[in-house]
């Protein structure tokens, strides 16, 4: 006996678009980007250098799209490959964000302006958000050292920006000891929706570095969502450290029960 299975074009091309939808969940007009959200995060940046960062883009419309390269604002330039999208064709845009030394260390946000001759949405923004700190050339030399250990993070806090639920984000708290005595890690705890991946050497001598690597899930409610990550120490100022990661966790589509209804 023989079976037939006949896949029809129109079969085959939904298949396609759920791909592409995937892909590229963000859409601007008929451009979609492959981020979650209008922001997405580099993590920490270091202040007197330039972030190099790539988003892929994808033409969804019917008609070419081109792109115009060049300086979008006084920190940023864009530039794509290639500069004109044919219907169904995917590239790249290319950022570069000029981290200038007089921004302020902590979380900076970047206006990334996108022209295009798109009828629907001829300009598109979307949003780089990076954690400003200063790099190793910057703070070398400047160790003070005391008479007992002491634990001095380059950064307490980290936002994640936006994240769809389900998805999972690993960052990275680097800290030095700055004392003259060995700096003895005790403890470390996530809270709920944070567990530590990689934890320091317990003993760190002085001048020496350590990390704690942490991942961060987004399984729970919708919203502006926190988590913290609690450091014990022999750091006699500071024996217990709380470091907070904070960030909005959203989906990407309204409830089938309640269409209308956005969750953030």
């Amino acid at each position: 006996m023989l079976f037939v299975f006949i896949f029809s074009a129109a079969q085959a091309q939904k298949v396609v678009d759920s791909t592409l939808i995937k892909a590229y969940p963000f859409k601007i007009g008929n451009v979609g980007f492959a981020i979650d959200s209008l922001e997405f995060v580099v993590g920490d940046i270091s202040r007197g250098e330039t972030v190099h960062h790539e988003v892929a883009i994808h033409n969804f419309g019917k008609k070419p799209i081109s792109f115009r390269s060049g300086k979008v604002s006084k920190f940023v330039e864009v530039n794509y490959n290639p500069a004109v999208l044919s219907p169904g064709q995917s590239g790249t845009a290319i950022i570069d964000f000029e981290v200038i030394r007089e921004l302020p260390l902590g979380t900076t946000q970047a206006e990334i302006a996108i022209e295009t001759n798109d009828k629907i949405s001829p300009y598109k923004f979307i949003y780089l958000v990076g954690n400003v700190t200063d790099n190793a050339s910057n703070t070398a030399g400047q160790l003070i050292f005391d008479t007992v250990p002491r634990m001095i993070f380059n950064q307490y806090n980290f936002d994640f920006g936006h994240l769809t639920k389900g998805k999972s984000i690993v960052h990275t708290f680097v800290f030095t000891n700055r004392g003259s005595e060995d700096l003895i890690i005790n403890e470390i705890n996530g809270s709920e929706g944070c567990s530590i991946l990689a934890p320091p050497n317990a003993v760190i001598p002085p001048g020496e570095d350590g990390a704690v690597v942490v991942k961060i899930r987004t399984m729970g409610n919708y919203g502006v969502q926190h988590r913290t990550v609690l450091v014990k120490s022999n750091d006699p100022v500071n024996p217990s450290i709380t470091l907070g990661i904070h960030g909005t966790v959203r989906i990407q589509a309204p409830s089938k029960l309640n269409p209308d209804f956005c969750y953030e």
